[in-house]
């Protein structure tokens, strides 16, 4: 059967053929905290707008088709086998197109630049070499994921009640607020305890707590990592590489990973909590010298833009100079000052993956220069 022209129910046209737009990333900073029910609802109230979600299993890759039914969209669609119903296209997502460009071996940048009829025969091609079974997820009708068969995928819902078990078991229910949310192709919340803030000087309060982390959608397993959290301007910070920063693998499996939870969350708590010595400690750590400082974060894997951005948060109000670094060339500064520039600059980074990465940079930074 010539899968291309199954694809070609309508003839599209030379343009590209072009992926949905995944679920819109969005990071929720609640500068009034909110309890963990509602931002559980606030969540799935996300994925509710996102479209309604379902699975489908695929036993064998072959019986699918790339095309396009509106000459515009990259849609999967049904080979009509005899007495098989093709049912409607199944439009593609950005994610999905680069999953099964990946499980086919294409380059998606590549194959998304290539004419609708190359793009058809190019991966029309793929799939009916690959004999292998998957799973679509979907969302509205739409692929948001192609992933193996083996996937089990723990959804949001299910993870988000075991944690709200796990809080009530552990006795943290009735102090933890949500300071930030965020919704899209990951999930992630941050809950602290109020009550155990701490002024490392006077009104600058930080407190310390989790970040919850989830992917329905392979790119990452689920996470409980310890965060501190400063109140004057909403800056976390993410102590990624702590051996108590817990990644839970999508297994299938909801009584381990409730087991997993249930010691997981005590103890990243805790180990939040002595971060908060680190912060006391950095207020009197001097550095005399602010550039080259700054400089030495390359050296932490930040870019020379991202090194740049970190100079110009920590540039003093009234500064009259003409660059940056003759502003900080042999300024003083604390550590202190300058962790939290590092966690002010991943603020303003253009994704939640890259933001949490600049998190993290600032609890590595910290750590060497205070510990």
């Amino acid at each position: 059967m010539n899968l291309t022209a199954v694809a070609e129910r309508t003839a599209p046209r030379s343009l590209s053929l072009v992926p949905r737009p995944d679920q819109p990333e969005r990071w929720l900073a609640h500068h009034e905290p909110v309890s963990f029910d509602e931002a559980a609802s606030a969540v799935l109230d996300a994925h509710r707008a996102d479209g309604e979600r379902s699975d489908v299993p695929v036993v064998d890759l072959r019986s699918w088709a790339f095309g396009s039914s509106d000459g515009e969209s990259m849609e999967l669609l049904r080979v009509p086998f005899p007495g098989r119903d093709p049912g409607r296209p199944l439009a593609l997502r950005e994610l999905a197109f680069s999953q099964l460009c990946g499980r086919l071996g294409a380059p998606a940048g590549y194959v998304r630049d290539l004419p609708s009829k190359l793009q058809m025969a190019c991966l029309n091609w793929g799939l009916a070499q690959h004999r292998s079974p998957a799973l679509l997820r979907l969302s509205g009708g739409e692929v948001r994921a192609l992933l193996s068969d083996r996937y089990a995928a723990v959804d949001d819902e299910a993870l988000l009640e075991m944690v709200s078990d796990c809080l009530d078991r552990s006795g943290f229910r009735d102090d933890v607020v949500v300071r930030a949310t965020s919704v899209g192709p990951h999930t992630l919340m941050r809950i602290t305890i109020p009550s155990e803030g701490t002024a490392v000087k006077v009104g600058d309060v930080i407190e310390h707590g989790i970040d919850i982390g989830n992917s329905e959608l392979g790119l990452r397993s689920g996470q409980v990592t310890p965060v501190t959290y400063r109140l004057v301007c909403t800056n976390g910070m993410r102590a990624w590489r702590s051996e108590s920063a817990l990644r839970l693998r999508h297994i299938g499996d909801p009584a381990r990973l409730h087991d997993q939870l249930r010691d997981a969350i005590p103890v990243a708590f805790a180990e939040a909590r002595g971060q908060l010595e680190l912060w006391r400690r950095s207020v009197e750590v001097l550095i005399d010298n602010a550039l080259e400082e700054v400089e030495s974060l390359r050296g932490l894997g930040f870019s020379k833009g991202e090194v740049a951005a970190v100079g110009q948060h920590l540039l003093p109000a009234e500064s009259s100079a003409v660059s940056i670094e003759e502003a900080l060339a042999g300024r003083r500064v604390a550590a202190f000052d300058v962790a939290n520039t590092i966690t002010a600059s991943a603020r303003e980074r253009s994704s939640v993956a890259a933001r949490l990465l600049g998190e993290e940079v600032g609890h590595r930074y910290l750590s060497r220069r205070v510990a």
